[in-house]
């Protein structure tokens, strides 16, 4: 199995939290708590990764129209 994670979802995100931030305000579904880079705690939006495998690729990968079935061949 594999860790997928739709780039469509990450694109989505990053234009909501840069549209929030350039209109003057804080973007919205920021975790304060989880990410420290030893640092500090950085700010952060956490999309939620998708185990993939033999069994759920179709659905994962094909059928949500992230890849088409004859480019995994």
């Amino acid at each position: 199995s594999t860790v997928f994670k739709d780039t469509r979802e990450l694109a989505k995100a990053t234009v909501q939290l840069v549209d929030k931030v350039l209109s003057g305000g804080k973007p919205d579904g920021l975790d304060e708590k989880t990410y420290n880079n030893d640092v500090k705690v950085v700010p952060s939006i956490l999309l939620t990764p998708h185990e993939v495998d033999k069994s759920n690729y179709q659905a994962q990968v094909v059928d949500s129209g992230y890849i088409k079935a004859d480019e995994l061949k």
